[in-house]
């Protein structure tokens, strides 16, 4: 069954939408659109991008009608950061809380935005609501954005930007969500989904980086009602299966509305189980919840962009999965 994308045009983005959890109970941000000429910056919070990368995905930028604008330490290296944490922490700053840049794309993952965050001020991102898009380790900043109560978007960088010229379909739908149009996705059946309909705010991101921030103030998990995804890499099926069930002791599982497994990439089989969906689908077994498997989301080449913080319905039948979003 072929996956298929839609796009809803939305007439008002500066709206608010109301979130549908108990810690949030906060209106959710919708940050401003884009328009042609507006300045996109370029940051690297954590692990250093290869600076061709970085080029490649200003030219694409540009391509899209903005202007790509490189942090200062972009492409700067301190071991294998890029830049020591007070100079990425000076590029963040300088992204947010400049008027002219109207939206932060991220260099890479790898690791070092928790460094980041321990130095930031309570409610630091609500004052500056602007998207920020990245995956892997920037879910901890899409963690701090959403605990403060505004959207943002897990999706590729810079490399996959600019490796076709931001002119591939995920470059192309993360470019429309910058300019106010929001996806709506059907994805084939898995044989380990839990069918059934629920609505709430989507969180989530990189299982591992999820659970290192744990117990801190960005801890989505204490999020009540959510419909909450996951994905991770070269991870073994031990550390997965921790993972998962501090979520479950903790007695987060039993306060979701809805569960999105993503892509567990490169996981290491060191378990009775013979793969992280038949080992996940056995903890789940119980979850009286809508859960859908295989969603494509994570460390693969289709990785589709979620906007984080926004309210949407997840439906998942013996025909497939579809999510939508309801952004007003």
């Amino acid at each position: 069954m072929m996956k298929r994308y839609y796009f809803t045009a939305i007439a008002s983005l500066a709206a608010i939408c109301l979130a549908s959890s108990a810690m949030a109970q906060r209106a959710m941000t919708i940050p401003a659109s884009l328009h042609p000429g507006d300045s996109v910056a370029i940051i690297s919070p954590a692990s250093r991008p290869d600076s061709a990368d970085v080029e490649a995905a200003c030219k694409a930028i540009e391509g899209w009608g903005f202007v790509p604008v490189k942090g200062r330490y972009a492409t700067a290296a301190h071991g294998t950061f890029a830049g020591t944490i007070e100079q990425r922490l000076s590029d963040l700053r300088w992204a947010f809380e400049s008027p002219g840049i109207k939206a932060i794309i991220c260099g890479r993952g790898g690791y070092g935005c928790v460094q980041l965050l321990c130095e930031l001020p309570d409610g630091y991102f609500a004052r500056y609501p602007k998207w920020l898009a990245g995956y892997s380790d920037i879910s901890a900043l899409h963690a701090a954005l959403t605990t403060q109560g505004v959207m943002s978007i897990h999706s590729h960088m810079c490399a996959p930007i600019g490796r076709n010229g931001g002119t591939d379909s995920l470059s192309l739908m993360l470019r429309s969500i910058l300019e106010g149009r929001y996806p709506r996705y059907e994805v084939p059946p898995h044989r380990f989904n839990h069918c059934g309909t629920a609505s709430g705010i989507l969180v989530g991101g990189n299982l591992a980086v999820l659970n290192d921030i744990a117990g801190s103030r960005y801890d989505i998990s204490r999020i009540d009602g959510a419909i909450l995804f996951l994905e991770d890499v070269n991870e073994s099926l031990e550390a997965l299966n921790r993972a998962l069930y501090r979520l479950k002791c903790a007695g987060v599982l039993s306060r979701l509305r809805g569960i999105i497994l993503g892509r567990f990439t490169n996981a290491r089989l060191n378990l009775e189980f013979d793969s992280p969906e038949s080992m996940m689908a056995e903890i789940l077994s119980g979850c009286n919840i809508p859960v859908c498997f295989n969603f494509p989301v994570g460390h693969v080449e289709e990785n589709v962009p979620l906007i984080e913080g926004a309210p949407v319905t997840l439906a998942i039948t013996p025909s497939g999965t579809t999510l939508s979003y309801h952004i007003r």
